[in-house]
């Protein structure tokens, strides 16, 4: 048996993590003296600490490592564990390279080095579209693509289960939520033939604009943001006033993200 402090030095960890360990029942001694209190480990209770040490060093929460520990097969829990946590890594990283694109991009306006937005003014004509929405809790970017996967292929089952006649290209459109950070993300494509409610889908009427601020982009959807911003930015220098919510259409959305092409309107005056 070994001394808490022994088993500390044994497993590179403080004797005060070992005790947070036995409070939350993650590693209990294997014997605790019941007159002084003092705490004692297991040799072969070794390789449960090297397990917590090393999953607590990719970044694993507790509560992951306990279900590890307490599986009934804890090779295959923690290849799964492994193969999750990689994913977010994954997914974290794509996220920081993107946001470091845009802080360059930034960066490069603010020392003059960049050029202002191509934007376009223009009207737009009123279109009949099939529709469907869904809340995107607060108004970053990140929270409304989970909305759009979970919305946007119901909405095209919906349509082609009957036959409804729809065309492209498909139209986003964006509105807050009256008394919340929250938005409601529309998805939709354009209306044919008589367009009619359905199970599944609204029709909606989506009005003229007299005048829109515009801006074609072209690439992945994980840049579309900063499309957005350059957009607002120079519009709000040029001295428009923002008039609605604004519009995604994209004009051709086939094959890699790197090739689709999605023109943003702004309706201004």
């Amino acid at each position: 048996m070994y001394t808490i402090g022994e088993f500390a030095a044994l497993g590179h960890v403080s004797a005060r993590m070992l005790r947070h360990y036995d409070a939350i029942g993650l590693l209990e001694p294997a014997q605790v003296d019941e007159y002084s209190g003092y705490r004692h480990y297991a040799l072969d209770q070794l390789g449960d600490l090297l397990r917590i040490t090393e999953l607590r060093g990719y970044g694993c929460s507790l509560e992951e490592t306990a279900a590890v520990l307490a599986s009934a097969d804890p090779d295959a829990a923690l290849r799964d564990l492994l193969e999750r946590r990689r994913a977010e890594l994954v997914a974290s990283l794509a996220g920081d390279a993107s946001r470091l694109t845009r802080i360059d991009a930034r960066l490069s306006t603010l020392k003059g080095d960049a050029t202002m937005a191509d934007i376009e003014y223009r009207s737009i004509a009123p279109v009949t579209v099939y529709a469907a929405s869904g809340i995107a809790p607060g108004s970053g970017p990140e929270n409304v693509s989970p909305v759009i996967d979970r919305v946007l292929p119901p909405l095209r089952a919906a349509l082609q289960a009957p036959g409804v006649e729809y065309r492209e290209p498909g139209i986003f459109w964006y509105e807050p939520v009256e008394g919340t950070d929250d938005l409601r993300v529309w998805v939709s494509w354009q209306a044919g033939g008589s367009p009619a409610e359905g199970d599944g889908w609204q029709v909606v009427e989506l009005p003229p604009v007299d005048k829109a601020a515009t801006l074609t982009y072209r690439g992945e959807m994980t840049g579309i943001g900063e499309a957005w911003h350059a957009l607002m930015r120079d519009a709000a220098a040029a001295g428009d006033v923002f008039t609605g919510p604004c519009r995604e259409v994209y004009v051709y959305a086939e094959g890699p993200q790197s090739e689709w092409i999605t023109e943003l309107q702004q309706p201004v005056r």
